[in-house]
Parts: structure tokens; sequence; C-alpha cells
């Protein structure tokens, strides 16, 4: 994009009569207007009046800092100048147009460069109205923003709009914001030449908005031409006292009134205001809902019984906790809608009421159609029926004594098992049976007896360990697989030492008293029964 930047006032000096300490010191206007944005040009008008304005400050006497279309650079080198030389002036005025976005609480002030498609965009690239107000800040009566907003609004999903945002007004500064036309035209025809006082000239722009200290000299003319009947006194905030005035007046609303006498309880309309207050009947505010069920003072087992009876009626609640969080307020205004009252998440007396009787009558349905099912099942005693009951009702009311039957049936197979696999390792009667017999049943009813005939039949001197060693090869070992067994052995209580994969002499000790401890080969060599013994016992 081409930028055009107009610096007139290059060359700024100021009268001899500032620098001199006069009685008049020259009168300072920085005046900025961007309109011609790459994405947004219907606001070329804007740059098209801005010499107008330069032209119509500069007749009243101002020194003038301008430019247009400006980036954000060159916009910080004429604030950075303006600045800099406000000291030594009487009068500051500020005045900005462009594309001007707020996001409800910040306004920023878009340089040419920064089309504003984000809050980001203007956070980071754009200077703020609170710095330019901060400038005129520091001309405490005598300094004034005028802002003049582009008539288009920013696209819907910034997050951003167009206009002027609520902001601290610094004491003493006055702050006009409005239609980038309509404030042109305040300033040109009506405040520059004007001997009328400004707090009239601003009382009757219906469409703008005026905020802060209002002087009560005469326009923004050159102070000499002051007329003797201006208005005296100092008229603080005269336009927004009047504007709220109007506004409370016309609403007849006791929040309007309050907020008046909050800003000026010491106004000219405080009397009528505190009068018409007190004629205003107390209106009445029903309770939110939250409010109603907050007044229920509901103790934690309340809330965990609203959850236990949702959740008995089908509505989940994601836990019964005692907390009603997201998933509980969404059951209850399930549940209410159901029920035709409004689904507002949170329940009254009358609906926790209805809600434990609804689910006492479904808990005594439920009841019933168990008993029913233990009656047809589980009550004949058979295996398969009290695991048929405890599938269809693993919470039930019979669903412990099913679980203890079972038990008995469980601690019987297990029973007949071992006694078969003891019958087999007798009828081998070699230590490989028994061997065998242990590594299926290593806290068996023979485990003591099996380890006791196998060191009878392979003492400790007749360990082949060639054979054994030749076994543990043919299982092909890898690292992650000895570091397991390691493990394994430490978690058992049998030290292996350093837990590295590598089986040293430490490791084959430990190995052998664990095959020892378990009625195994014990050749310290690891072999399919050790190994299932470690994994998988």
């Amino acid at each position: 994009m081409q930028v055009r930047f107009k610096q007139l006032a290059a060359a700024l000096t100021l009268s001899w009569a500032a620098m001199a300490g006069g009685v008049y010191a020259a009168d300072l206007a920085l005046i900025i207007s961007n309109g011609d944005y790459d994405s947004l040009s219907e606001q070329r008008k804007i740059s098209r009046t801005h010499d107008d304005l330069v032209t119509a400050f500069k007749q009243q006497g101002f020194e003038v800092i301008e430019g247009a279309d400006l980036t954000r650079l060159e916009m910080l080198a004429l604030a950075k100048r303006a600045d800099s030389i406000s000291e030594a002036v009487e009068n500051f005025v500020i005045l900005l147009s462009g594309n001007i976005v707020n996001d409800g609480q910040q306004t920023w002030v878009l340089p040419v460069d920064t089309a504003g498609g984000s809050l980001l965009d203007a956070a980071f690239g754009a200077p703020t109205l609170d710095t330019f107000l901060a400038m005129a800040g520091a001309k405490p009566g005598h300094g004034s923003v005028f802002i003049g907003v582009s008539d288009v609004d920013p696209n819907r999903n910034s997050g951003l709009k167009s206009g002027v945002a609520d902001t601290a007004i610094p004491q003493g500064v006055l702050l006009v914001s409005g239609q980038a036309d309509e404030i042109e035209e305040l300033l040109t025809d009506d405040l520059l030449g004007s001997n009328r006082p400004m707090s009239v000239l601003l009382a009757n722009s219906s469409r703008l908005q005026v905020a802060g200290y209002v002087s009560p000299d005469i326009g923004l003319s050159d102070p000499s031409t002051a007329s003797e009947t201006s208005a005296p006194g100092n008229w603080v905030d005269f336009v927004a006292e009047q504007t709220l005035w109007a506004v409370a007046d016309k609403s007849n609303r006791a929040d309007d009134f309050e907020e008046y006498l909050r800003r000026f309880p010491s106004g000219v309309f405080a009397p009528a205001a505190r009068a018409r207050l007190d004629a205003i009947a107390p209106v009445a505010v029903a309770p939110t809902p939250e409010e109603i069920e907050a007044a229920l003072r509901l103790s934690r087992n309340d809330r965990r019984a609203i959850q236990t009876n949702l959740t008995l009626l089908g509505y989940d609640t994601r836990g019964v906790d005692g907390i009603l969080g997201r998933g509980s307020r969404a059951a209850i205004a399930a549940w209410q809608a159901s029920m035709r009252f409004e689904a507002t998440g949170y329940v009254t007396e009358v609906q926790i009421a209805r809600l434990s009787q609804q689910a006492e009558t479904e808990r005594r349905l439920q009841e019933a159609a168990d008993r029913r099912f233990w009656s047809a099942t589980g009550i004949s005693g058979r295996k398969a029926d009290l695991e048929i009951y405890l599938e269809r009702y693993p919470a039930g009311i019979f669903a412990d004594e099913a679980r203890e039957l079972l038990a008995v049936y469980e601690a019987e197979e297990t029973t007949r098992l071992d006694n078969d696999a003891w019958s087999a390792a007798v009828a081998g009667s070699t230590a490989d049976s028994y061997r065998a017999y242990l590594a299926d049943f290593p806290q068996g009813i023979y485990a003591t007896v099996a380890a006791q005939r196998i060191e009878a039949l392979e003492p400790d001197g007749e360990i082949d360990v060639n054979a054994a060693k030749a076994a543990e090869d043919r299982l092909n070992l890898n690292v992650a697989t000895r570091l397991l067994i390691e493990n394994r052995l430490n978690s058992a209580g049998f030290n292996p030492g350093s837990l590295d994969g590598r089986f040293d002499d430490r490791t084959r000790s430990a190995i052998k008293k664990y095959q020892k401890d378990r009625g195994l080969n014990p050749t310290g060599y690891i072999d399919a029964a050790t190994v299932r013994a470690l994994l998988l016992g």
C-alpha cells in the first residue's frame, strides 16, 4: 500500500508570546486522519477532509502537527513531536479520525497498516485512546480529544466493534466522539471561530458523545477574542450531568436516578433526583433458580440423594459425590423437562420431593423384578444360575449371597484340580513330575511334600550344570527378558545384584535359591518351569 504522509508541521515554531511567557501562549493541534486502508476504501473521504481541518485550525492561530494515512510508526513519530512541545502551549487539541474500534473495555485508533481483523491485531498493532487522553491530561483544563469514527463496522468475527468504549478520562480533559463527518462539521462550523460558550455548542450536538471537562470558555477560538460575557466558573462534566439527568428523567427508573446521584451527589438536579427516588416504590425482583436452590441449604448427603435418585431414574449425573457439577446440572435439567418443569438445572423443594417419590416408586419396581429373577435363577444354588443372576444384577439384593455360593464352587474346583495334579505327580514319581505340580500349584495342598521329594530325588551334588546351561541357552533369552527376570527375583526377595539384564554369579545364586524355595530344580539356570513360575506365577 502506498501511504501518503503529510508532514506540514516539519518546521513547527511556537509564537514569541508563548516562548516569552506572554499573556496568551500559542495553541497546539495534533491532527491525524487515517482513511486510506487497504480493505476499507470507503473511508478515504476522511483523508480528503484532512486538509480542510488543518486549514481551519491554522486560521484560528493554532500551531498544527498533522499527518494523513499514517502507519503505526508514523503516528508514533507525530505523537512524540506533539508531546515534546505541549508543555509550552496554552491549549492542546488532539483530533483522531479513522477506523476506531473497541472490545468493550479498550479503544484503539487503527493506523492504515493495521486493518483490525482481530482483537490481537488491534492490541499489538495500534495505539490506544488512553495514550492520547494521557497526553491531553498533561494540560488539565486546556486539553481536549476529538474522535471521528469511520462509517465501516469491523468484521463481526473479530471480537471488535466500531466506536469508543467507556474509558477513564483524566481530570480536566474533554472527550468528544462521533461519526467522522459530524466531528469535522462540529469543529469547522461551531467550535473554531465561535463566540459562543463551548458548553452550549456541545449541548446542541445530540448525535455526539461528550464526556469529561467542559471549559466555560468560548469554542476553540483564539483566547484574545473571548467575550466579556463568557460564562464564568468551572463547569466540570456539564454535558455529562445534563445527559444523565435527561436519561433518568425520561426512564423514571430508580437505578438511573441512583447513577446520577453517584456521579453528581451535589449536582444541579440532585434534590429532584432524591425526591423522585423517594416516590418510586421498590420493585420486587423474583429470585433466580440458583438463589431458590441456595436458600434450601442442601447438605452433602442431600445432594448425594438427588444424584442417586436421578441415576435410578436413568439420568446420568456422572457420579454420586454430593457435588452438583455440570453432569448433575444437565441430568436435573433433563428430568425437569420430562416432568414439564422449567429446565433450569436447579431444584426447588417441591421438585426434590417429587424426584424422591418418583425414585422410591422406581426402586420398589426394580426390587420386585430383582426378587422375581432370583426366584427364577439364583435360588436354585446351581453355579450356572448364580452366574446368570450376577450378570443381570451385579449390585442386586442377592448379589453378595450369589458371590459367596460361587466362591464355594470355585474352592471345590481348585481343590479337585490340585488333587488331580498331585495324583499325576505321584504317578510319575520323578523330580520333573513334582516340579510340574509346583509350577501349576506353587501354594498347593501338597507343595511342601513335593519340594521334599524333589530334594530327595535330586540332591545338589547330582545337578547336571552343563545340561542346565544348555537348556537356558535354548530359551534364547534377550536382555529385556533377563531384566524382567531380575526384577521378579528382586520383588520375590531374592537379591540378584545389579538389575542390568546380565546374569552374573550373584544372579545365578538368586536363581538357585528361588528354584529351591519353589521346589524347582535348583540349577541356578533358567528353564521353562522357572520362567513360568517367575513370569506367570
